[in-house]
């Protein structure tokens, strides 16, 4: 008698509980679907943004290297600045000369 008091107890006790862990897994499980769909779906807005830095850096590039080209800028140096190349006869060039310098600020003698 006392053996079938326990075991209806205990039954009446697991089948709740079971039920209450069978409800609990199967929100764990809808919860981590859509966390995973969100994590996708920001996953993919990072690519799409990667690829269009990708797209904006290589423009920018061709840019800085259109405007850093020799031709551009002797076209700007010649006909904005009026800068032009000079003649070889008209070319000095200074040498310049030191002369000694100290080896030392101190007073003393060398």
């Amino acid at each position: 008698m006392i053996y079938r008091k326990r075991r209806s107890i205990l039954g009446r006790l697991i089948k709740p509980l079971l039920v209450v862990i069978a409800v609990f897994l199967l929100f764990s499980i809808v919860w981590l679907r859509s966390n995973v769909t969100a994590f996708e779906y920001e996953l993919g807005q990072l690519q799409k943004q990667k690829s269009t830095l990708i797209k904006e850096r290589r423009e920018l590039i061709a840019k800085r290297a259109q405007i850093t080209s020799m031709k551009k800028i002797q076209y700007i140096a010649g006909k904005k600045m009026g800068l032009v190349y000079p003649d070889r006869k008209r070319v000095f060039f200074v040498k310049s000369d030191r002369g000694p310098t100290p080896y030392t600020a101190a007073l003393r003698e060398r």
